[in-house]
C-alpha cells in the first residue's frame, strides 16, 4: 500500500474549476499542503483547471498515476474503474456514495465494482469515504473540511476511521489541541481495504507509535484479530471507539455505511482479549491515543499525585482508584529531597498538595517533580494544577514544557480550569506533554496506559 500513502502522482477523477466543490477541493488541498509530486485533473469539460493541464481521460494522460481519486456520480463510476484498468492504476480512493449504505440494490452494485477492482488489481479506499492524509509526506487526498487548516502537524498516531465526518472532527479537534497524527484515514464502506488492512500497515510502519480506530463493524474479524495480535507484539497500543453498542446505533451504522454490527459483548471481549483499550467519546479517543503515541510504554501502575489543592488531590485519588492505579508513599530519599520545600499545611504525601504558593515559584515545582520522577516508588506523574490567572499559569507551563522531557518517568498534566489559562495550555501543548482537562478523563487514560504496560511486561516475562 506504499503508493496509496506515498504516491508520486495523483489523477483526479471528476476534477472541476470550482475549487469548493467535490473535485476541486482536493486539487487546492493538494497544492495548499506542499504535495511534492504531480496532480492530473481528469473531465473532458476542461483544458485548465487551477493552472494546471486537465485531461478528458485518465487514459490520456502520459504519464504514470500511482492513485486515482474519484468522486463522480455512481453511474459513471465503473467506467472511470476500467480506464484506471487499462491505465494500470494500482490504487484508487473512491469518494462517490449510494452503495450498501443504500440498501440491497446498492450492495449488489458494490460488489460487481469489488469484483471488477480485484480482477484488474486495483486496491480500493471507500466508497464512500472522505479519504486519506500522510501528514509527513504532505499528502491531502480528501476533500474534508479539515483541511482548510493552515498546515498539517506531523505526528505518530494512526487514524483509521470508517465514518468520515466523526473523522473530521478528531481531525480538526487534534489540529487545535496541537496533537500530530501520522495518517488519517476514512475507510467508508470497505469495499476492498478495511480496517484491518490498515491496522496492519501501520503495525509495519516505523514513525507509527499509536493507533486509534473509530469503528462501526469488522469486515473480516479474524484478519483484524491477527493485526491485532502483531500490534501487542511489536507494542503498539491500540485505542478504540466502537460506535453501535445500542440497538438504536446499531441501526444507525447500518443505515450509515451499510455495516452489519454484532453484538457489543463479542467486541468488548476482542478488545479486552487483544489488549486493545476501549474508550467511549472521541475525546478519549485522541486524548488516550496522544498518551501512548507520547511515552514508552509504562512500567508499571504505581502513581504520584502532585496538586495545587488538597481536594482536588482527594479527587484525583478516588479516581486512581477507581482505574486500579496504586498511591505508594514517597520514598525516605525523597521526603529527604524535599524537607526544606514542605508547605505549612501539608507534609510529604501522595497525593502531594504543594498548594498554589508554588505557582510563583516554578523552579521548585520542578524540584518536586524531579524529585517524586526519581522515586524508585513510582511509574508515572500526574501534576493537577487548580490556577487560572493568565500570567502566572504561562510561566509555570513554560518552565515545565522546558524541562519535562529531562524526567525518567512519563508526566501528565490535569488542568480543569476555565479558558483564561489558555496560553498555559497552548505552551504545553506545543510541547507534546499530554495535556488533560477533566480529571475522570486523565485518569481513566492513566489507567488504559498503565494496564497496557502491565500486559506487555507480562508477556515478555512468559
Amino acid at each position: 500500500m506504499d503508493l496509496l500513502f506515498n504516491p508520486s502522482s495523483i489523477a483526479i477523477v471528476g476534477a472541476s474549476d470550482d475549487l469548493a466543490r467535490i473535485g476541486g477541493l482536493p486539487i487546492r488541498f493538494l497544492r495548499h499542503h506542499g504535495f511534492p509530486g504531480k496532480i492530473f485533473p481528469v473531465n473532458p469539460k476542461y483544458k485548465k483547471i487551477a493552472g494546471l493541464p486537465c485531461f478528458p481521460t485518465l487514459t490520456a494522460i502520459p504519464e504514470p498515476v500511482d492513485l486515482a481519486l474519484i468522486g463522480i456520480p455512481r453511474q459513471f463510476v465503473l467506467e472511470a474503474f476500467k480506464q484506471c484498468a487499462e491505465k494500470k492504476v494500482p490504487s484508487v480512493i473512491l469518494f462517490s456514495a449510494g452503495y450498501a449504505e443504500m440498501g440491497e440494490a446498492g450492495r449488489r452494485e458494490q460488489e460487481d465494482l469489488r469484483n471488477f477492482a480485484k480482477k484488474a488489481g486495483i486496491r480500493v479506499v471507500g466508497p464512500n469515504c472522505i479519504g486519506i492524509i500522510n501528514t509527513h509526506g504532505r499528502v491531502a487526498t480528501s476533500f474534508t473540511s479539515g483541511l482548510e487548516m493552515e498546515f498539517l502537524i506531523p505526528g505518530s498516531i494512526g487514524l483509521i476511521t470508517q465514518s468520515g465526518g466523526i473523522g473530521n472532527c478528531i481531525f480538526t479537534r487534534a489540529h487545535d489541541r496541537s496533537i500530530g497524527l501520522r495518517f488519517f484515514i476514512s475507510s467508508g464502506n470497505e469495499l476492498d481495504l478495511e480496517a484491518a488492512d490498515f491496522l496492519e500497515y501501520f503495525v509495519e510502519d516505523g514513525k507509527t507509535r499509536s493507533i486509534a480506530l473509530l469503528l462501526e463493524d469488522l469486515k473480516d474479524p479474524r484478519k483484524f484479530i491477527l493485526a491485532a495480535e502483531k500490534a501487542f507484539q511489536k507494542g503498539k497500543p491500540i485505542v478504540a471507539l466502537k460506535v453501535g453498542r445500542s440497538d438504536k446505533g446499531r441501526e444507525a451504522a447500518a443505515s450509515h455505511t451499510g455495516a452489519m454490527s454484532g453484538p457489543d459483548a463479542i467486541y468488548d471481549a476482542l478488545f479486552k482479549q487483544k489488549c486493545i483499550s476501549r474508550v467511549l467519546d472521541i475525546d478519549d479517543l485522541l486524548e488516550v491515543a496522544n498518551l501512548f503515541a507520547r511515552y514508552e510504554l509504562a512500567a508499571g501502575n504505581r502513581v504520584a499525585i502532585l496538586s495545587t489543592s488538597g481536594g482536588s488531590g482527594a479527587l484525583l485519588a478516588d479516581l486512581a482508584s477507581d482505574n486500579q492505579l496504586c498511591l505508594p508513599a514517597p520514598s525516605p530519599r525523597t521526603r529527604e529531597k524535599l524537607h526544606d520545600l514542605i508547605p505549612a499545611v501539608a507534609g510529604i504525601a501522595n497525593p502531594m498538595d504543594i498548594t498554589t504558593q508554588f505557582m510563583n515559584d516554578p523552579d521548585a515545582i520542578f524540584r518536586y517533580l524531579k524529585a517524586f520522577a526519581e522515586d524508585e516508588n513510582f511509574d508515572i506523574l500526574v501534576i493537577n494544577f487548580t490556577v487560572s490567572t493568565s500570567d502566572r499559569t504561562l510561566r509555570v507551563a513554560e518552565r515545565i514544557a522546558a524541562f519535562a522531557h529531562q524526567l525518567p518517568k512519563p508526566l501528565i498534566v490535569c488542568w480543569p480550569v476555565g479558558n483564561m489559562a489558555r496560553q498555559a495550555f497552548t505552551c504545553l501543548e506545543r510541547a507534546n506533554i499530554p495535556l488533560f482537562f477533566h480529571p475522570s478523563r486523565c485518569l481513566s487514560a492513566v489507567g488504559h496506559f498503565a494496564r497496557y504496560g502491565l500486559r506487555r511486561k507480562m508477556l515478555l516475562t512468559v
